[in-house]
């Protein structure tokens, strides 16, 4: 009986479009491996980096009252410190900020601590205490990483302001 001859195994080529496909996920997968994460355990870097803060103004929030406000500044935070109900420091804790950075819808004076007497209104990335208030509440400037307080760009709440009309927007 005749041996047949071995088999050559011959590779077959996806076409140019999978290829490119192929090669465009392999390249986005490895840049997605390069990007650092925002943790907790992290913030210690950002504390030593410039502080930078983007205002957005068209961005919109609604707190638990609901007052609703047009526009934010986003800026970096220290993490793991607390929001507070009132801008005192004798006011209950409703939540705590884990992730930076964050948002801010306004800015208020309040008890003055570490040289500063400014507050910034925004919601907790967790809810403790009063459930209600969803987070919502103050934390102090000395928490935010910026070189000036209050941030610019950033409005002085409404409710705070002798001057201003109260109203049920934060503009």
């Amino acid at each position: 009986m005749p041996v047949a001859p071995p088999r050559r195994r011959t590779r077959t080529r996806p076409p140019l479009g999978a290829r490119t496909r192929r090669a465009a996920t392999v390249a986005a997968l490895a840049g997605i491996a390069m990007l650092p994460l925002a943790t907790p355990a992290s913030a210690g870097a950002q504390e030593d980096a410039p502080a930078e803060c983007q205002v957005r103004p068209a961005q919109m929030h609604t707190d638990w009252t609901p007052m609703t406000f047009t526009g934010d500044v986003v800026c970096p935070n220290q993490t793991g410190v607390s929001t507070r109900v009132q801008s005192t420091t004798a006011s209950p804790v409703n939540g705590q900020m884990m992730y930076s950075p964050s948002w801010l819808v306004c800015w208020k004076p309040g008890t003055p601590l570490q040289d500063s007497d400014v507050w910034y209104y925004t919601q907790a990335d967790t809810v403790s205490g009063n459930k209600r208030t969803k987070g919502w509440g103050y934390l102090h400037a000395s928490e935010v990483t910026v070189p000036r307080h209050p941030v610019p760009g950033l409005n002085r709440c409404t409710w705070s302001d002798p001057l201003m009309p109260r109203t049920t927007t934060g503009e």
